[in-house]
């Protein structure tokens, strides 16, 4: 058997935040589809067993069923553990994307803040501006 070869890699990669953020959604998918198709594997065994499936000439033994009820009960109990897995590394990433300001923060909002704070501490309603220093 022949080594795998691995092509050289740059030591440097640019990802951004976001970028990061998209990767890990991403990744979230493509674990979610792979799941599917166990639990859909799943299934076909336990039709096959039963002789259900179109493919299948006739059931199988009632230990054969047993068998297979186990294995998939089995498959499946991981299957539900690692969505749980999914489910919290869905929530931090979507926690992390919220709590990501935006790369470019607005100007004016900056600029609108200075002409507040040189209004002499007071609003138009004659009340201490909360970003006012005193």
């Amino acid at each position: 058997m022949s080594m795998p070869s691995i092509p050289s890699l740059t030591p440097e990669i640019s990802v951004t935040r976001d970028d990061a953020i998209n990767i890990i959604l991403s990744s979230i998918g493509m674990e979610e589809l792979s799941l599917a198709h166990i639990i859909n594997a799943e299934a076909e065994k336990i039709q096959f067993a039963l002789g259900t499936l179109d493919t299948a000439t006739e059931a199988a033994s009632l230990e054969d069923i047993m068998a297979v009820n186990n294995s998939a009960k089995k498959m499946l109990r991981d299957v539900i553990k690692n969505q749980m897995l999914i489910g919290m590394k869905m929530e931090d990433t979507v926690d992390l994307a919220k709590e990501t300001a935006p790369v470019t923060a607005p100007v004016q909002q900056s600029q609108s803040v200075s002409q507040n704070t040189s209004n002499s501490g007071t609003s138009d309603t004659g009340t201490l501006d909360s970003q006012t220093e005193v």
